[in-house]
């Protein structure tokens, strides 16, 4: 069983063998959403650790039904889709790679 989970609302990658490879180290699963969907989403990630995200919104409303969630996390730059004030008021912590992809905390 894994020790942690993190769900992946969506992606543009061929595949997620990176990520997958990375985050096996820490004994993290990928659990992937189905569509970008706030019900496909919230079904992947109701139970999981974090969250990757590429284009689909996060909202206020999705925040407040992921109750383990600690970090949600860009899969590029920026985070303009992501309410960062649920999160924040959620102690969820917002990871973003700058143009020289090092990890920051927002």
């Amino acid at each position: 069983m894994a020790k942690f989970t993190v769900a992946v609302a969506d992606s543009v990658f061929p595949n997620l063998d990176p990520a997958t490879a990375v985050l096996s180290a820490i004994g993290a699963e990928l659990k992937m959403a189905s569509d970008s969907s706030s019900e496909a989403v919230l079904a992947a990630a109701a139970d999981a650790d974090a969250v990757l995200v590429t284009y689909a919104k996060i909202t206020a409303e999705m925040i407040a039904k992921m109750p383990k969630v600690k970090i949600i996390s860009r899969f590029g730059i920026g985070v303009d889709n992501v309410d960062l004030d649920a999160a924040t008021k959620a102690r969820i912590e917002d990871l973003i790679c700058r143009p020289k992809h090092s990890l920051v905390r927002q």
